[in-house]
């Protein structure tokens, strides 16, 4: 090696072992911006959880589906943290004939919190409120709000009854 390597050489070692620093890494296991969880009631018992047969939830003038064509009773969908909405169509009995799209509109008001320098910023959700779109045919009967903030992903914020 010629003179100019071995600086080279010594100095990307240097720049390696001194050039990160331990809270350069956001550890796993750090909080991020938590999603909205909506769960699904049967509205003669609004105490069971009731699944929904194929349900396809996209937001809205989106092609990108983030629920696909399943059947479940809870969902948890992100929120748009550089607005104050988000709206979703929520459809059941994707693909079938009995295929059935409603609406719905979420509105909050962003709280970004700063973590740390490694992992910059989550948003909270505060002040949330949900509008389901009238249709003719809505299979979404009703929405209550459990949370009025977001601000974890351990227990429902919405139950809707269908």
């Amino acid at each position: 090696m010629n003179r100019f390597q071995k600086w080279l050489f010594l100095a990307g070692f240097i720049f390696i072992s001194f050039g990160c620093q331990r809270d350069d890494i956001c550890p796993e296991g750090t909080d991020t911006t938590s999603l909205l969880v909506i769960e699904f009631y049967d509205p003669l018992d609004p105490t069971r959880l009731k699944a929904v047969s194929n349900l396809t939830v996209r937001a809205s003038g989106m092609e990108e589906v983030l629920v696909e064509s399943s059947t479940v009773n809870t969902v948890s969908i992100p929120l748009r943290t550089n607005e104050n909405f988000t709206e979703y169509i929520f459809t059941v009995n994707s693909g079938s004939d009995e295929e059935n799209s409603d609406t719905v509109t979420f509105t909050y008001s962003p709280d970004p919190e700063y973590l740390n320098r490694a992992c910059g910023y989550k948003v909270n959700f505060n002040s949330l409120d949900v509008a389901i779109h009238d249709d003719e045919d809505n299979w979404i009967l009703s929405e209550t709000i459990i949370q009025e903030s977001v601000e974890n992903e351990t227990e429902a914020h919405i139950y809707f009854t269908h």
